[in-house]
This record gives structure tokens, sequence and C-alpha cells, in this order.
């Protein structure tokens, strides 16, 4: 809110000198506000610290962005709350990484309890801006990860209780993942629809005869129908992308599995351990997941022992995850006016991150994925686009017409909402950006070795681990960038 204050106070400013002969254009006056309007501008920031190997830096932005309230015990940002847990994580601070999951758990509780009231207040400040605007929603996938981290977080520390537990709720997130997208959707496209219909009905009777010129619903229809065209455009291509099957992460699915098989109290969880693995080799067709489910129904039927398993995994995090980036469409709608100075919307798009990495080989053994986190954040992106889509035409077909009604009464106001308009014409481009670009694992037999050399095409020179005798030993791997330092935790169960 308080930069939509600034933000006026410039337009009006701005138009002002406009008034009076100034040469400013549109494209000038957008620049000048672009920097307090993006809010990914930190998130580009954070992300070069990474990629830099400022783990320095890169904590303090996502510390001061998260704006942790010890007093309250909240978190004001709950998407730098959960960078802030990851980058705690990755420095093997698993209790400061907790301390925030817990908290963004919180946030998540509020956002799917969140008022009908609420979200409508949400929803009229970012038809007038844009959805950057709104409060971070978290994605399915956000969600199976924060307890799927919990859970390893409290797995490393030996803390096998509550470790139990999150691995209970990252699998019971993975069953309601399906519903989500079969319910939840349908219900916001519902409840948009309704907010639309509710905001036209207010705009028609505050200038009926402005209605009768621009159509909204006949604009948005016929601007949604050129859809294809425009994202053709640009390159996107969705009708290939697909989510794995009930929109389930493998890797959580895979964690869930070997955690009950190792650790598993009786033969409840032995089934959980087979059902989980099972999942991941039906999906993922992959060695490592079919060799683990062995091992589970050995263990299952008596042939084999857990003490007898003789077994190493190692677990790599490879990467970032694909990012969202903006582009803009500068046209003119399907609206029948010549008054308006500035039309145009901007959307995310989904761009994916280079593999500095590759696979990882460990005594001849190579990697497999056994979770693509590109594959899924573009699944979930590919289910919400339509409203994404639908809200942005919407939001600017009404622009626009206030634009218009502006102009009708004072030309320089117009300026100015023409400027407010093209400067807060942005798309959310927010993602939890420390996530992986994949998952994947590898299983060796225990011959009795104390170390093990993991190499990797874009390691410096491979990595020497040292396992814990006695013990199962899952070797964590996470490699963010080629130039931060990769990070190696030994879970020994």
């Amino acid at each position: 809110m308080n930069k939509n204050i600034v933000l006026l106070a410039s337009a009006v400013t701005l138009s002002g000198c406009v008034a009076t002969g100034g040469q400013l254009s549109l494209d000038s006056i957008t620049n000048s506000l672009d920097e307090q309007l993006r809010p990914e501008t930190t998130m580009e920031k954070f992300d070069a610290k990474l990629t830099q190997g400022n783990m320095v830096d890169a904590t303090k932005i996502a510390v001061d962005e998260a704006e942790y309230d010890a007093e309250k015990n909240t978190l004001d940002d709950q998407l730098w709350g959960m960078q802030t847990a990851s980058i705690y994580r990755l420095q093997s601070d698993y209790e400061s990484s907790n301390q925030y999951f817990d908290l963004i758990e919180d946030v998540i509780y509020q956002e799917d309890t969140e008022g009908l009231i609420e979200s409508a207040g949400e929803t009229i400040v970012s038809t007038l801006t844009n959805d950057s605007y709104l409060d971070y929603e978290q994605s399915v996938y956000d969600s199976i990860m924060v307890n799927t981290y919990k859970a390893l977080n409290f797995t490393a520390t030996g803390d096998f209780n509550n470790a139990r537990i999150e691995w209970n709720r990252s699998d019971d997130r993975q069953r309601r993942a399906a519903d989500f997208f079969a319910e939840k959707i349908n219900e916001k496209k519902e409840t948009q629809q309704k907010e639309v219909q509710e905001e036209r009905n207010k705009q028609a009777e505050k200038n009926a005869s402005a209605i009768s010129v621009l159509d909204q619903q006949e604009n948005i229809d016929k601007t949604y129908s050129q859809a294809e065209t425009i994202l053709a455009q640009q390159g996107i291509d969705m009708s290939q992308w697909g989510a794995y099957d009930g929109y389930v992460n493998p890797f959580a699915t895979y964690m869930h599995g070997l955690y009950f098989m190792l650790k598993g109290q009786d033969t409840a969880d032995l089934n959980k351990a087979i059902d989980s693995l099972k999942r991941v080799s039906e999906m993922t067709n992959t060695n490592v997941a079919a060799e683990s489910l062995a091992l589970a129904q050995q263990i299952m039927s008596g042939a084999t022992s857990r003490n007898e398993l003789n077994k190493v995994w190692v677990i790599f995090e490879n990467g970032q995850m694909a990012q969202k980036e903006e582009f803009r469409v500068d046209l003119p709608l399907f609206l029948v006016s010549d008054n308006v100075n500035y039309v145009g919307f901007a959307l995310p798009k989904i761009k994916e991150r280079p593999d500095h990495f590759g696979r990882i080989m460990v005594d001849g053994v190579n990697s497999e994925v056994i979770a693509d986190m590109d594959k899924i954040i573009k699944a979930e992106f590919k289910e919400e686009f339509p409203l994404i889509l639908t809200r942005e035409i919407t939001r600017t077909v009404f622009k626009t017409i206030a634009q218009k009604q502006i102009n009708d009464r004072n030309q320089y106001l117009g300026v100015a909402a023409s400027i407010f308009s093209a400067a807060t014409t942005g798309a959310d481009t927010r993602t939890w950006s420390i996530l992986p670009k994949n998952f994947q694992a590898l299983m060796l037999d225990n011959t009795g070795k104390t170390q093990l050399t993991i190499d990797s095409q874009g390691f410096a020179e491979p990595i020497q681990v040292d396992l814990v005798p006695g013990k199962h030993n899952i070797v964590y791997v996470k490699a963010t960038s080629a130039n931060l330092p990769t990070s190696v935790e030994i879970i020994a169960l």
C-alpha cells in the first residue's frame, strides 16, 4: 500500500512535468519507477550472491527480507522465510533451519484458512496493480518440500520422533496434491469470476455509457482467445508439460520410503516403505528406486534383515530449479477507444537454468534423476496459468477503462493514470529459488570402505567423504552453483 501511495504521488508529479512542457516519455517514467515496483529485484540480488558463492551476503538478504519478529515469533514474508530456512540448512544449522520452517508452516496454515474479506481486499489491491502485490501463496511443491526438509533436518540430528512426524506430514501433503488441483483451482476460478462480476457491476453503476462502449467481458474473451498466439511469440509451448502421477514429488516419496525401510518400527512401517518405493519405481523407472524397493520387500519377507543390508545411498541436489521471468505485451486490447495512453500487460514464463553439474559418479556408478523439479514447477505453472492470464487481462481492461474515464475528465490526471498503469504492469515471478534443478540418487554396496569419492563434471575436484562405520549411511550432497562450496552431510541410521 505504501508503494502505491508513493507511486501515485510520483505519477501526479510527473504528469505535472508533462503539463508544463517536460519531455518525459512513458518508457522513461516507467523505468524511473521500476526499482520501487519490482519485488523480484531483491531475489535477483540474492540469486547473484549464491551464484558468486557469497553465502554471507545471501544469508543476510534472506534473513532481512523474512523479517522475523522475535517478540511475536512470526515471519512477515513466507517466501523469504523458506529461502532463509534453506540457507541455514545448507550451512548445517538444522535448528535455525527448522525454526524458520516451523514459522512457514504457520503462514501456510493462515493462507489455507484466509478469510473471504481479507482475500477480497487482496484481490482489489492486485486489480489496481499486479499479482506481486498479493501475499506470496505457496505452491503445492513448496508445501511438500517444507515438510520434507524438516524431516531431513530432524533425521540428520537423530531426532527420529520428530522426523517420523514430518515424514508422515510430507506423505499426507503428497496424497492431497491431486485433490488440490482438482478442487482448489476450480474454486479459485469461481471466486475470481464472482469478484470480476461484482467489479463490473460497480463500474456499470458509475458510468453506464463507458461500459456500453467498453464491454468488459467481450473484451476479456476476445483477448484471451489470442493467448496462444501471444505465448507462441514468446517461444512458449506448454502442450508437452505434464506432472508426475498425482502431482507427486518423487524425491519426497523416495526419502519417505527409505526412512521407513531403515527406521521403521513395525510391519505397518515397512508397508509404508514398500508403497512409497514402489510408486517412485513406477513413476521414474530408475534402477535405484527398483533396487531400494527390492530391499524393502526382502526385509518384509524375512529374506534379509536391516542389519544385513550393507548399502550406502548417495543423494544429490543438483543446481537450481527453473525460475519465472516476466515478459510484457504492449498491445491494443479489443477496446473501442482512442483516448488511452497506455495499454499492455505482463505475464510470467518459465526459464530453465543451466545444468553445471550433470550427474555424480561414485565407484563407477552414476546417479539417476528421481525427481525433476523443473518438470514439477512447469506442471503446476501450467495448471495455474489460465487463471493468471484471465486475471491479468481482466486487470488490464479495468485499468484501461479507468484511464479513459479519467482522460475524459482531465487530460493531465489521465497522463498520471497512464503512468500508474504502465508502472504497475508487472508479473509475479516469485519462486523458492534455492530449490534444486533435480534430485538424484544412487545406491552402492558397502564393501567395508570407510571413505567414498564423489565426482561430477561440475566439481573442481572429487569430494572425499568419510562414512560412519556400522550404520546405514545416507550421503547427502547439494551443489547449488559452480562458485558455492558443495554441501555434504552424512545421515547415519
